[in-house]
């Protein structure tokens, strides 16, 4: 039935639950697993955090703040990797086929969408994480995004509330 299922995984706690179900439907439909971790754009609050408004005013930290910044981003994609090998991880104990993508891209759903197509992914796993709080109630959760935006079939999970 499907052959490739692309799972999305965040390295959240109770993420790596929702990982383990994804990882075990594969198996029984022997099945290949295509991990991905899209390592989104830094948000505004994390740029300010970095940019601190009395250091915008002193250039002579210009250096010292593109060494933040690029420390980061770096951080970030640290926190996939070891998302990434922790699900390879899981696939090599039971036994599936597992390929890893890391990308960076404007949006989870968009990085989700794309490596769907481009890895030829006919089933996408979704662990949701449930209380999108505020913001994903007026815009839309990641799960929401991919399922109104998707060509491909998704299988959502609820893996609890948030880590």
């Amino acid at each position: 039935m499907y052959k490739n299922i692309l799972l999305p995984t965040d390295g959240l706690g109770k993420c790596a639950y929702g990982t383990c179900h994804g990882i075990l439907l594969a198996k029984e439909l022997n099945a290949k697993i295509t991990a991905v971790h899209v390592t989104g754009k830094l948000t505004a609050r994390e740029i300010l955090e970095i940019y601190q408004v009395e250091s915008l005013s002193a250039r002579s930290d210009a250096k010292r703040l593109q060494e933040d910044m690029a420390r980061a981003e770096e951080s970030r994609k640290e926190r996939g990797t070891k998302a990434l090998e922790v699900a390879e991880r899981m696939c090599t104990e039971v036994g599936v086929a597992c390929e890893t993508v890391q990308v960076t891209e404007k949006s989870p759903a968009d990085g989700i969408l794309k490596v769907a197509k481009e890895k030829g992914c006919d089933l996408i796993f979704l662990s949701t994480h449930g209380n999108p709080g505020v913001m994903g109630t007026l815009f839309g959760n990641i799960a929401t995004k991919i399922m109104a935006h998707s060509r491909y079939p998704v299988l959502s999970h609820y893996c609890g509330g948030p880590s």
